[in-house]
């Protein structure tokens, strides 16, 4: 007998949902496959990548900054990281010997330590940073006697060094944790930063590191190098005269100076002083912190943050290239540049100042009150007449003018390579009229940089050329290939050759004999130089006084075939007299005085302005011969005198060192037992005039040194302000009284 089955009605729909969800599931499966496998692919192999490997960073050296002379200014040397790795850390044992070992050998916090070695989940737990190579050794010693290679972990980097302190501080600045801060260090940032290096180490399944095969090492790339314009010595002889002259002038908001190659733009020194220590960036230097203590604020408050912060901020600004200022009288070689190129004007062409010149119905004054009165260009020049400029200005014209004023630079940043030039300020040409034409002639009521006024005077010297100044010459690599190297760039030409050598000309005069820049003059040198002072509107200093001054001077040299430029600006000078001819053209004569022997540029023989004779060093003649010495005072041309019988010098007076002027300083030379036995009192030549002192000092049987304006034929205002030693102090004969000279009696606006 047959049974019959009962067919199952669900049995279709079953097998379709199974089906179905079969099929749905594989292809959610495919699809995810697909989006880890695939697109996703980069993502998850660095996640396994991770979980198999430990990388370990191995820093970049930064690129080392030189001198011209390829002389290094900025280098790196090597510091540590020292951390811990908690993961590789077996016991509590381990863990406090670690703690101890570190505390003792870092001096750091033995409970922050041993707190870290607690954190068995992470490979990498700072512990200190910049760790210096004595201190590293110590821990290197520490860690091969304790088996700790595995748990501590010594990471080098590099910590930048400038083996010169403070010198050019506000050209190279300094280097924080993300890079350039300041200066060169900022503005090249990108070449001067490299590419880190680092270790790839296998890791176990429980995060421990492997042996050391299996680790690999991927170079480090260097940063480039930088080759400056820069010139150590000479930044270091600005830097010299800048603090003399803030300290002189009693400046109340610091000085700068520049010193430029007229010809290409290269930047032989630049320097703001007060300066600070590059290597310690953030402690104010002297005078700032003075002024931050007498403001009498508790250390801790936010106050005294708030103004030590202001001060910081201060101090890091380069004034040279970011601080405006009006340039007063040293704008009036651009005027006569340029009127003397459109023939508005010549040099002799007469013109009579009585003090005042009407402009729109606006007196307008001269800074001579009494005025300068029937005088031609070149000595409206020279003597720096104001109503001279502005009827000369008359002449060439609002259209001409404002031409040349742009063809100059002033309507626009120089485009050197440092961070943070300020922009200039004037009148539009809309708004130029009839009033800013006449003071613009010299240089009011507009203001630039110390930079851009340099670099517009340079044009005057190099024969009309404006061309871009710059910091940096060269960038190479490791290897000393070339990755850039900077030609002269020339914007365009403003003036002719001859009328650049009719100004210079004139100028020279203007120092050696007729001018008010006579406190710059150099013996055997011709030095082109023009002083101003101007006038700091609109703010008042520390006391509440307004009125305040900015006294300046620019010059070149040599005068007749010109080759560096320099500007020195006094910054609200607070001695009794105030103008760039007296606060500023002494120390850019000084310079000059430095620079130009070092340079290579000898001395004129015969210095037909009579001037005191030029000063030479004394050689320490202590047991050479007298017949040796004698020779060679002879052939110096120095006068000396021999005490005593013996053949080898024992004594002399003046000291080996010791700088006396050529020609009337006499050297005394002792033999034998011989010794000075009588003193001298040394004469108060307070007031006189250089050939009076110089008469007073030899005639006592002292030697002289002059300092300062040496310039004597020029008439009789150069007079000594200052002697050392002092009146009345009893010294041995021969001994150097040095004096300073100034011209007193020019001013200038």
């Amino acid at each position: 007998m047959s049974v019959k089955t009962k067919k199952n009605k669900f049995i279709p729909g079953r097998s379709f949902f199974l089906i179905t969800t079969c099929i749905i599931t594989g292809i959610a499966i495919i699809v995810r496959l697909f989006v880890l496998q695939i697109l996703n692919y980069e993502y998850y192999q660095e996640m396994v990548i991770d979980n198999i490997q430990a990388e370990t960073a191995v820093s970049a050296e930064r690129g080392i900054i030189y001198d011209r002379n390829m002389v290094k200014i900025a280098v790196n040397y090597t510091v540590y990281r020292v951390y811990i790795s908690p993961r590789e850390i077996v016991d509590e044992n381990q863990a406090q010997l670690i703690a101890k070992g570190l505390s003792e050998l870092l001096g750091v916090d033995y409970q922050t330590v041993y707190e870290n070695t607690r954190m068995q989940k992470y490979a990498d737990r700072n512990i200190k940073k910049n760790v210096e190579e004595e201190a590293a050794d110590l821990l290197r010693l520490f860690i091969a006697e304790n088996g700790l290679e595995k748990q501590i972990h010594l990471e080098s980097t590099t910590k930048r060094y400038y083996p010169y302190g403070n010198l050019a501080s506000h050209v190279l600045g300094f280097v924080g944790t993300d890079g350039g801060l300041l200066g060169l260090e900022l503005e090249y940032n990108k070449y001067l930063t490299g590419i880190p290096g680092r270790y790839v180490t296998a890791k176990d399944a429980s995060g421990k590191s492997l042996f050391d095969k299996y680790e690999t090492y991927i170079e480090t790339q260097n940063g480039y190098n930088l080759v400056t314009t820069l010139d150590t010595v000479i930044q270091h002889m600005l830097e010299n005269e800048l603090e003399r002259t803030f300290i002189e002038s009693k400046a109340n908001n610091r000085v700068t100076g520049i010193v430029m190659d007229v010809n290409t733009g290269g930047i032989y020194a630049m320097a703001t002083y007060p300066d600070f220590d590059v290597n310690e960036p953030y402690i104010l230097d002297s005078y700032s912190q003075e002024k931050l203590n007498a403001m009498n604020l508790p250390a801790d408050s936010a106050e005294y943050q708030s103004e030590y912060m202001t001060s910081l901020y201060k101090m890091w600004n380069n004034k040279a290239v970011s601080y405006l200022y009006e340039p007063g009288s040293t704008f009036k070689v651009i005027t006569a540049a340029m009127s003397i190129q459109e023939k508005a004007v010549s040099w002799n062409d007469g013109f009579h100042c009585s003090g005042v010149h009407m402009v729109a119905g606006i007196p307008i004054h001269c800074h001579r009150v009494r005025g300068h009165g029937s005088i031609n260009f070149m000595q409206g020049l020279q003597q720096s007449c104001n109503p001279c400029m502005m009827m000369t200005t008359e002449r060439l014209g609002r259209d001409l003018f404002y031409k040349y004023f742009e063809l100059f630079g002033f309507t626009e940043k120089t485009g050197i390579d440092l961070p943070g030039e300020a922009s200039p300020l004037f009148s539009s040409f809309d708004n130029f009229k009839s009033v800013e034409l006449a003071v613009y002639s010299f240089g009011q009521t507009f203001k630039v940089t110390a930079m851009q006024q340099l670099t517009a005077i340079a044009a005057v010297a190099n024969g009309g050329y404006l061309v871009t100044p710059h910091v940096v010459s060269m960038i190479t690599d490791d290897k000393e290939n070339i990755i850039y190297a900077h030609e002269t760039q020339v914007k365009r030409r403003v003036i002719s050759e001859e009328v650049g050598r009719q100004v210079s000309d004139v100028l020279e005069k203007g120092v050696s004999s007729e001018g008010g820049a006579k406190n710059a003059y150099v013996p055997g040198y011709k030095i082109a130089a023009k002083t101003g002072t101007s006038e700091v509107r609109d703010v008042r200093n520390e006391a509440g006084q307004a009125n305040l001054r900015i006294g300046s001077c620019l010059g070149y040299a040599p005068a007749d075939n010109p080759q560096i430029a320099v500007i020195i600006m006094v910054d609200q000078p607070g001695s009794q007299i105030i103008y760039g001819s007296y606060v500023a053209a002494p120390y850019l004569g000084s310079f000059f005085s430095q620079a130009l022997p070092y340079m290579g540029f000898e001395r004129s023989v015969g210095d037909e302005t009579g001037s005191v004779d030029i000063a030479v060093t004394l050689r320490d003649y202590s047991g050479y011969s007298v017949s040796d010495v004698i020779t060679e005072l002879t052939d110096r041309g120095m006068l000396f005198k021999v005490i005593g019988e013996g053949e080898t010098v024992t004594y002399q007076t003046p000291a080996g060192g010791s700088s006396i002027n050529q020609k009337t300083g006499k050297v005394i030379i002792y033999t034998g037992e011989s010794k000075p036995e009588t003193l001298i009192e040394v004469p108060n030549v307070i007031g006189k005039s250089a050939f009076q002192a110089n008469a007073a000092i030899v005639n006592a049987g002292l030697n002289i040194l002059v300092d300062g304006s040496l310039n004597v034929s020029a008439g009789s205002g150069a007079t000594v302000i200052n002697q050392t030693p002092s009146a009345g102090i009893a010294v041995e004969i021969g001994t150097v009284v040095s004096v300073t000279l100034r011209h007193v009696g020019d001013t200038d606006n």
